[in-house]
């Protein structure tokens, strides 16, 4: 993820308590012992066409920080239409230097933290060879003739051009030779002083998306918006590391050695992933729990932490184990036997913590404002594991639609919250203070309507990163809440979990969402998808005007020649009764149907709903009661998540003043934060 919410608004918290811990000398600890259990949980067939398989070796220089890798990937054309090229990501290249399309569009700051002007991040590939298809022997040296699409400023992608088209069904063995120079972490990757994040490290293929017989390359180079997309495969890593750090890695731990040097080798197997993360760290300590799961055996959950975050690390565990009880309950058991969270340091939180990889996280959120209520930890983790199911079991193209795993996982993880720790106090419950992440995104993020770029812009197509964020998290959350509120949660939930079993294990697009959605709720919502997701606008209600005046009968002339009369207010007095207008208006792209209450002195009401899917800009309703209207409320029940309240609920103020009216606009203001943080 980017941006786990509120971890940016945090980040000068944590900073501010990243003071250094003398640790004192690395040490030698007891060797790990291998897992003993299968890379799928309970063991069984592949899930997956495993369509790129990758066999890595790596040796961390901890002193350096650098990594000399070697790599062997088989990769299968999966495809009904040959291929002619092969391209790759080598993602460290994006901190290279600050002409790459990663620093210009970032202005080198990624979540408050400036990128190092002195300790750059590449990748080099020193060696690149093809394996013959029938005796597995080496061929020419191919590294020279690698192309980067991106031009000589982005090194990002690499291209290799085939000497015969890869027919469909066919495979390719290619062998790399690399280094890898670690950034002072940014962004995602890199080092902290012993600290090593290592993550998007390796020469990773491209992923082939579009109809069959009409297949293309999907390998963009890396922008500071855009994340993650691959096929699934098989992971085989072997690690090298000093004696004295412990390693964190996705998937299961296969064999552990001591090797020459001082140092020693750690062997994962991956199985069905898309990814291989790892950290290295000399002062990291582990607790271990475990997530029950109906389908089969525990899922064991770890987290790694320094020592003086130890407090924290408890309430991380609680968090993950949690998040794979519910999440598996709710879409899809978790088919991994392990699950690693690792809370790196203070000092590095900001640029490594809150990011997801399959099996293993980084989180974040620790700081002395964060005392036991205020979630803020809890719901960064919730939010990290939960991407195990978006995005990586359905494995979304992150690039192209960010938000049908960001947001949609946003939306999850309020799920998750409301569950684990109560629905009114899920994010926030301490010194009779409460507050939920549903109301707390609504009430701190912007409109919807306000937004340049709509929420199904491409990661790299939005007009700037808040922009981005707004839309892909807030905004796409703020949608799947309104649809759950105007359906039902029950009907919502089980089109959701249809939709996870549908898609897990592939590469589900928005319009797949959009199809299963439609089907589980039993109705045609292109009107609400189109201009929520595809236009801007959004909803923009409002009261535009109301009026009540004393009911009577019509006052006036009547009749012609000796016929006329004269009826006044003696003939035709007021009844008692008022005689009342309203009008509500929505200015937005959106257009639903929207529930207005009408509330009057004598404590009655009444409600109507405007059904606006006809694109009407104004309703007007006449009505007459025997009693004063004194509010009109526009979405009584706050089933409708796309804009901001404040204009919704109109107290009549009668003589029109302006203080009056400033002081109703207040009096929403208020009572709008309090519906968020009310004691």
């Amino acid at each position: 993820m980017q941006r786990a919410v509120l971890v940016v608004a945090a980040g000068a918290l944590v900073a501010a308590l990243a003071c250094g811990h003398d640790h004192g000398p690395a040490r030698v600890r007891g060797l790990p012992k291998p897992d003993g259990v299968p890379a799928l949980r309970g063991g069984g067939p592949p899930r997956t066409p495993r369509l790129a398989n990758y066999k890595l070796e790596a040796t961390l220089d901890a002193d350096r920080h650098t990594i000399a890798g070697t790599e062997t990937l088989v990769w299968t054309n999966g495809g009904q239409s040959p291929v002619e090229s092969l391209p790759f990501h080598l993602y460290l290249n994006a901190f290279k230097n600050e002409a790459t399309r990663f620093m210009r569009s970032s202005h080198g700051e990624s979540r408050g933290v400036k990128a190092s002007e002195t300790s750059w991040g590449w990748i080099h590939v020193e060696s690149l060879q093809m394996a013959d298809a029938q005796t597995g022997a080496l061929g020419p040296e191919l590294a020279k003739t690698l192309r980067y699409p991106g031009g000589p400023d982005d090194e990002t992608v690499a291209e290799l051009p085939l000497a015969h088209p890869l027919q469909p069904g066919e495979h390719v063995e290619l062998h790399f030779k690399f280094t890898d120079q670690l950034p002072e972490v940014f962004a995602r990757t890199g080092f902290k002083g012993d600290f090593h994040m290592i993550g998007q490290w390796f020469p990773k293929i491209g992923v082939r998306v579009g109809p069959p017989g009409g297949e293309r390359w999907e390998c963009q180079t890396f922008h500071s918006n855009s994340e993650f997309f691959a096929d699934f495969g098989t992971y085989d890593a072997t690690l090298t590391v000093p004696a004295t750090h412990v390693v964190a890695a996705t998937g299961v731990l296969t064999a552990s050695a001591e090797a020459p040097g001082g140092r020693r080798t750690f062997t994962y197997h991956a199985e069905d992933v898309h990814d291989f993360a790892w950290m290295a760290d000399p002062y990291m300590n582990t607790i271990t729990g475990q997530a029950k799961v109906e389908d089969g055996p525990p899922v064991e959950v770890r987290v790694y932490y320094r020592g003086e975050q130890k407090d924290f690390a408890y309430r991380h565990l609680e968090a993950a184990i949690g998040t794979i009880e519910k999440m598996s309950t709710y879409f899809y058991p978790y088919p991994w036997p392990v699950m690693t969270v690792i809370d790196p340091p203070l000092d590095a939180a900001m640029s490594a913590g809150g990011m997801e990889y399959p099996t293993l996280v980084t989180t974040s959120g620790d700081t002395v404002f964060a005392r036991p209520g205020v979630r803020l930890p809890e719901y960064v983790t919730v939010h990290e594991v939960g991407h195990n199911w978006f995005q990586g079991l359905l494995a979304s193209n992150e690039v192209e639609e960010a938000w049908l795993d960001e947001g949609v996982n946003e939306w999850a993880d309020g799920k998750v919250m409301d569950e684990l720790y109560g629905a009114r106090g899920s994010l926030l419950d301490w010194n009779g203070w409460q507050a939920d992440i549903y109301a707390l995104r609504r009430a701190l993020s912007a409109d919807p309507a306000s937004l340049p770029s709509p929420i199904a812009a491409a990661s790299y197509a939005f007009a700037d990163a808040d922009t981005y964020g707004e839309a892909t998290y807030a905004s796409t959350m703020r949608a799947l809440r309104t649809l759950e509120l105007t359906y039902g949660s029950a009907k919502f939930a089980a089109a959701m979990k249809t939709y996870a079993h549908t898609w897990a294990w592939k590469h589900p697009t928005g319009r797949d969402l959009f199809d299963a959605l439609g089907a589980g709720l039993g109705t045609d919502l292109t009107w609400f998808f189109g201009p929520v997701f595809h236009d801007v606008g959004g909803l923009q209600l409002a009261v535009r005007s109301h009026d009540c005046r004393p009911h009577h009968r019509p006052r006036g002339v009547f009749g012609e020649g000796s016929g006329r009369k004269v009826v006044t207010e003696i003939e035709e007095p007021d009844t008692g009764a008022w005689t009342c207008e309203v009008i509500v208006q929505n200015t937005g792209a959106l257009h639903m149907p929207v529930d207005i209450a009408l509330r009057f002195a004598d404590g009655s009401e009444l409600r109507y709903v405007w059904d606006d899917r006809g694109r009407d800009t104004w309703n007007k309703r006449d009505f007459e009661r025997s009693s004063k209207l004194t509010d009109v409320i526009i979405d009584p029940d706050n089933k409708l998540q796309l804009d901001q309240p404040l204009l919704h609920h109109l107290r009549v103020d009668g003589d029109g003043a302006a203080a009056l009216r400033a002081g109703s606009w207040f009096g929403t203001l208020t009572h709008s934060l309090m519906q968020v943080v009310g004691p």
